[in-house]
C-alpha cells in the first residue's frame, strides 16, 4: 500500500484522488511493474555512487557512456512511474518533486536501523 501524506502546493495535491483499492488487475500490475523497473533502473545507477577511498586502492574510474545510460534508465523509469500514477491513481506529479538522479541518498534496507529508536514506541529518532 502507499504511504503519502496530504500536501498542497498551489493546485497540485501530493496525494492520489483515487485509492489503490479502486485499481483494476491490469492497472495494479502496471504500477507494480512500473514500481519494479525504477527500483531496478536504481539499483544499476548505484554501482556509479561514490563509495569510501581505501589507502592504496586505486581510485574507481567509471565509463561515461554507462554512467550516462544508467542515468538515463533512472530518469525514463521516474517519468513512466509518474505516468502510471497520473492515468490510474488520477495523481500528478508535483512540480517541486525531485528528480531521482537528483536525489544523493538512496534508502536501502541497511537504512531501517535509523527508523526507530530502541525502546521508542515506534517513534523515529529524527
Amino acid at each position: 500500500m502507499l504511504a503519502v501524506r496530504t500536501v498542497t502546493m498551489g493546485l497540485v495535491s501530493a496525494t492520489p484522488t483515487r485509492s489503490e483499492e479502486e485499481l483494476t488487475e491490469d492497472e495494479r500490475a502496471r504500477l507494480e511493474n512500473a514500481h519494479r523497473r525504477l527500483r531496478e533502473a536504481v539499483r544499476a545507477y548505484d554501482e556509479f555512487i561514490g563509495r569510501p577511498l581505501k589507502m592504496g586502492e586505486p581510485l574507481p574510474a567509471h565509463d561515461f557512456d554507462k554512467v550516462a545510460l544508467a542515468q538515463a534508465e533512472v530518469e525514463a523509469a521516474e517519468r513512466e512511474l509518474w505516468q502510471v500514477r497520473e492515468e490510474v491513481l488520477h495523481w500528478p506529479r508535483p512540480a517541486w518533486a525531485p528528480g531521482a538522479t537528483l536525489v544523493a541518498d538512496w534508502f536501502s534496507d541497511d537504512d531501517a536501523v535509523y527508523d526507530e529508536a530502541p525502546g521508542a514506541g515506534g517513534r523515529s529518532r529524527l
